[in-house]
């Protein structure tokens, strides 16, 4: 097919049929680089990329997280567990899995009762690669909740280290998941620790400006958007006040 034949309605078909829509997004991008390419090397008159092409929609993502107890009960579970200081900053301060794979002994100061994210740790091709905190926001300093440094100044070895040893992400994944099976814990994927620590500390009456400082969001419409949904408890309260204002 030539470049000068795809049209808008072409287009839409095409990323109809992928079987994803993150597929789809991705091979429009692919697409769209491509023929803005043709255009600044003269090679197509019609720029299509401006024109409001039919993607398809993004799935709603609804992570599954861990009530108040539960996340009570899998830190109970995991005491003493090589991966107990990991999972205590974890599920204690809402950090993204790759600061928390990232977090050096280093990176804690127990004498002030903080942590300081510093830097990430990912898994790409089979290797660990090192990165940057996702935003200059997310380069940030959190406190720990009292039982998290007790707790901490007893894990702490005099090697220091990364807080997960030696173990590379996918073992560290592996291990948290088989730990939680083996004894009937609550479980939830390890990004789904700072969801729950967000969810838990908004419902408990926490300022939506700190907890999005505290996650490191550039923008606390972020905060708001993935985080900020108020219970029927909530909402029944927010109707008793309306109806006693209605009836006043």
């Amino acid at each position: 097919m030539q470049m000068e034949s795809i049209s808008v309605e072409l287009v839409d078909k095409w990323l109809v049929g992928f079987a994803s829509s993150g597929a789809a997004r991705k091979a429009w991008s692919v697409l769209r680089a491509i023929l803005r390419r043709a255009i600044r090397w003269n090679l197509l008159d019609v720029d299509i990329t401006r024109r409001d092409i039919q993607l398809p929609a993004k799935p709603h993502y609804e992570p599954v997280i861990l009530g108040i107890r539960q996340q009570r009960s899998l830190l109970q579970g995991f005491y003493d567990h090589p991966l107990e200081a990991w999972l205590i900053c974890a599920v204690s301060c809402g950090l993204r899995t790759e600061e928390g794979y990232g977090l050096e002994w280093s990176d804690i100061d127990l004498r002030a009762g903080v942590l300081h994210i510093e830097r990430g740790l990912q898994w790409v091709s089979g290797h660990e690669v090192v990165v940057p905190p996702k935003t200059e926001l997310s380069r940030r300093t959190l406190p720990l909740p009292r039982f998290a440094v007790k707790r901490l100044r007893e894990l702490k070895p005099r090697e220091g280290g990364r807080l997960i040893g030696a173990l590379t992400p996918p073992q560290v994944a592996r291990q948290y998941k088989g730990w939680c099976k083996r004894y009937s814990l609550p479980h939830v994927p390890a990004r789904n620790l700072r969801h729950s620590w967000a969810t838990n500390t908004l419902a408990a009456g926490a300022d939506i400006a700190i907890v999005s400082k505290m996650l490191g969001h550039s923008d606390i419409k972020t905060t708001a958007r993935y985080y900020l949904k108020p219970d029927i408890a909530a909402l029944r309260d927010a109707q008793r006040l309306w109806e006693r204002a209605l009836i006043a």
